[in-house]
């Protein structure tokens, strides 16, 4: 749901009470008028290039009014002159139009445009998922589940610029996962702060974002093997993206707690640079990035409190590599996806990852595949995505996805992994049948 309302239509909105005070008291309504643009500028409703352009307007109004009704004016007097005495001093005469009608016109205005000024500050946005679940561990027994995720979030911006959100999710505290499973006897589930932020977006391009929120628009990742998509770390981020000789060119990078504890001054937290250019050239749209990501404070694995037990080493800091390319194909668009990363601190040998996939969609129809492969300290075990063998590190293995639009914001689902634990040397196989709804 949004409920944004065009800037363009409050501009129509003041300018036809700006008509039609005109047409009345000309003096008295305009000023009245323009005091009241005066209000909504200083409370954000107007910018100042709109506030300058309906005063401008409203002083137009006036003279124009001014001047012609000046002459008719004259006129009138002269023949109510000849036609009817003058009215004595003691009869009275008719009261002078006066500002209060008017004035009481502004409030009722400034009060409904107060109204609509705060339906535009804020929206809501969220999502409900249902899904049925198939995993079948080898040498376990085979497990199907119904499981649910509700989403919804408050967006507000209360002066240009800035924006400021909250939203709950549906879940079990799971840094990567807010799916709650059908269980219980029919329990009430849980709900969780899933973000919270305070974002600015600059005129130069520049972004600047904290609190807890999606890392989408502040860090590039083609596939999920070493983020999840559910993932909203804490701290602080900037961005800056800007147009150059190639196309896209863009800048970001930030600083995110892991762990604060009471105890030590040393709380373990990241610190991620990234640089990336997108591209259009012979019929492929590309992009392409390089990403570094140093963890510090970090001496034990067990110094993660949300560790999944996997990594053999705490030291994880890496190089990412990057890249889609986009053409297309036969009546929709194919990408071409693919993802490195190495661990350039352990003295381990299971130091790399890598993914290779591609994308495609026509219509309502996307499909995507994806083969992976994460060696056991390429990435930190409680990153990437959670649906491969639960974001194990030390698996590789396929994933295929189909997806169809039933409607606007409502689609279908399925996606399958099959998937070969190192470890174990054990196969995994995952079926999800997905229906979502966005609103």
């Amino acid at each position: 749901m949004n409920s944004v309302i065009p800037r363009s239509l409050r501009a129509s909105i003041l300018l036809a009470c700006l008509s039609a005070g005109a047409t009345g008291p000309a003096m008295a309504s305009n000023g009245a008028l323009v005091d009241l643009l005066g209000l909504l500028r200083d409370k954000g409703t107007l910018t100042a290039a709109e506030y300058d352009m309906l005063v401008a307007a409203a002083k137009a109004d006036q003279a124009t009014v001014a001047t012609t009704a000046a002459p008719a004016a004259a006129g009138s007097a002269a023949v109510a002159s000849a036609a009817t005495p003058a009215p004595s001093a003691a009869a009275g005469a008719a009261p002078a139009p006066t500002t209060v009608a008017a004035a009481d016109e502004v409030k009722a205005v400034s009060e409904r445009l107060d109204r609509l000024a705060w339906l535009e500050k804020v929206r809501l946005k969220g999502d409900l998922r249902t899904r049925y679940e198939y995993k079948k561990d080898e040498g376990q027994i085979a497990r199907s589940r119904g499981r649910f995720r509700y989403r919804l979030g408050v967006i507000a911006n209360p002066v240009e610029r800035v924006e400021v959100g909250a939203g709950l999710a549906s879940g079990t505290r799971d840094q990567r996962s807010t799916n709650q499973s059908f269980d219980d006897t029919f329990s009430g589930k849980d709900l969780n702060l899933d973000y919270a932020y305070m974002q600015y977006s600059a005129a130069n391009g520049i972004n600047a974002i904290a609190g807890k929120f999606s890392f989408k628009n502040y860090l590039w990742t083609p596939t999920d093997i070493m983020w999840d998509t559910d993932l909203n770390p804490e701290g602080m981020s900037l961005s800056w993206s800007g147009q150059n000789a190639l196309g896209t060119m863009f800048v970001q990078g930030g600083v995110w707690v892991l762990e604060e504890n009471s105890r030590s001054s040393d709380d373990p937290f990241m610190v991620y640079g990234q640089v990336g250019q997108g591209w259009t050239m012979g019929g492929w749209k590309g992009t392409a990035a390089v990403a570094g990501y140093a963890f510090m404070d970090a001496n034990y694995i067990s110094d993660y409190s949300r560790y999944d037990g996997r990594n053999t080493d705490s030291k994880l800091s890496s190089v990412n590599l990057a890249l889609d390319l986009a053409h297309e194909l036969g009546g929709g668009t194919v990408d071409l996806i693919g993802e490195y990363i190495k661990n350039v601190e352990t003295n381990t040998s299971t130091d790399t990852a890598w993914a290779l996939g591609a994308k495609y969609a026509l219509g309502r129809w996307k499909a995507k595949y994806v083969y992976a492969d994460v060696e056991l300290n390429a990435v930190p075990d409680f990153l990437p995505d959670s649906d491969r063998d639960n974001g194990f590190p030390g698996e590789r293995g396929h994933e295929f996805e189909i997806s169809y639009d039933l409607m606007k914001n409502v689609n279908v689902a399925l996606d399958y992994y099959h998937i070969k634990d190192d470890i174990t040397r054990r196969d995994e196989d995952l079926l999800q049948a997905d229906l979502q709804v966005k609103f």
